[in-house]
């Protein structure tokens, strides 16, 4: 079952396509122009674009709910004819019952005479073969419109399109590199198909409180998914709390896990902060990389949470300028040698109500 914020971002697309639906009306207006002009003798620019607004909101919210997940599992060329011809169905089912309401409101003639003349001056006119041409073309953009938001994430197709990280540029981050504890012990115990599924779900399920949460989902490396946040007091603490959302989540579904796998799983977390290097690489497949010593040392602090009994570990530099801790109690490590560094880094764990140490693996 979806969270709330997974249906509020999937309603935030909704309403993204429905209005790419809206500037398609201009298109269709132009094309019944051009083939056809006396269809539009008694109908206005705002009455198509109202109807594809609505039509697109019903059809986008279809896509993004239903047919999306539907289809997952088959290749994508298949999934993407079978959408679009479901989708196809589904505009002429709409455009149905928007003729049906017409029918009974606004018409004053027969029935017999609604149907002759729906079928004698629209379904078989140039612009109706028109219209399915541009329906065709605008479910294949709708689904293609999903499926690049899936891969860019949150905020990444708006970044894209603007070009931020067309030159690399300077940023302040917070990075948190967080992975499943005892990952390859059970691995070994229920097979890799099974562990796949199970981290599947394990990403799936952390992913309400990384939304909540304005997380960034950077990378995904085996077992480990590195999120970042803008370096500032509201960064700070939506990390700290992505954190203890996702170990209560967790802890919330631990039976669910352990009757389909046999397993509740668990994670440790390294969190560190500072000036990182932004910008797209790569010439035939491009990718956001952020380059700079801060996610060695972050990835460093995270490989240090088994060794130092703490599953949580955060540096000295993520704790700078940060005064609003609220619930969270910070306990001083030291300064940790960390491979790879000349100088010590100072460290802390972190808790917070209802946690209890140590990680096990």
């Amino acid at each position: 079952m979806l969270s709330k914020r997974v249906i509020f971002y999937r309603l935030y697309l909704v309403m993204n396509i429905a209005f790419i639906w809206v500037l398609f009306s201009l298109l269709f207006l132009y094309n019944i122009v051009t083939v056809d002009k006396v269809l539009l003798e008694e109908r206005t620019l705002s009455l198509f674009a109202l109807a594809f607004a609505i039509v697109g909101f019903i059809v986008a919210a279809a896509e993004a709910f239903f047919l999306k997940d539907a289809f997952r599992k088959l290749p994508f060329l298949l999934s993407t004819l079978l959408r679009m011809s479901l989708t196809l169905l589904l505009f002429l089912v709409v455009s149905v019952i928007f003729l049906a309401v017409y029918f009974v409101f606004r018409y004053d003639g027969t029935f017999t005479e609604f149907k002759d003349k729906f079928i004698n001056e629209i379904i078989h006119s140039p612009s109706f073969l028109i219209l399915m041409l541009d329906m065709g073309l605008l479910a294949l953009i709708s689904i293609l419109a999903l499926e690049v938001s899936d891969k860019f994430g949150p905020g990444g197709v708006r970044n894209f399109l603007r070009g931020r990280y067309n030159q690399p540029r300077k940023e302040n981050r917070i990075f948190l590199f967080l992975d499943m504890n005892d990952s390859t012990a059970i691995a070994e115990h229920i097979g890799h198909e099974q562990y796949f599924k199970m981290l599947k779900v394990f990403f799936s399920d952390i992913t309400e409180p990384i939304l909540n949460h304005g997380g960034h989902i950077y990378q995904y490396v085996g077992d480990e998914i590195v999120l970042s946040w803008r370096n500032d007091e509201k960064g700070k603490q939506n990390c700290l709390n992505c954190v203890r959302d996702a170990w209560l989540v967790f802890e919330k579904r631990a039976g669910k896990y352990k009757a389909a796998f046999g397993y509740a799983p668990s994670f440790k977390a390294g969190i560190h902060a500072g000036d990182v290097t932004a910008g797209y690489i790569g010439i035939i497949k491009k990718d956001l990389v952020y380059s700079g010593d801060i996610l060695n040392t972050t990835a460093r602090i995270r490989s240090k949470c088994h060794t130092l009994g703490h599953s949580f570990v955060v540096s000295e530099s993520f704790l700078q300028e940060y005064e609003n801790k609220n619930d969270f109690s910070f306990e001083e490590i030291g300064a940790i040698e960390l491979k790879g560094k000349q100088q010590k880094v100072k460290l802390f764990s972190f808790h917070f109500p209802g946690f209890a140490e140590p990680v096990s693996a």
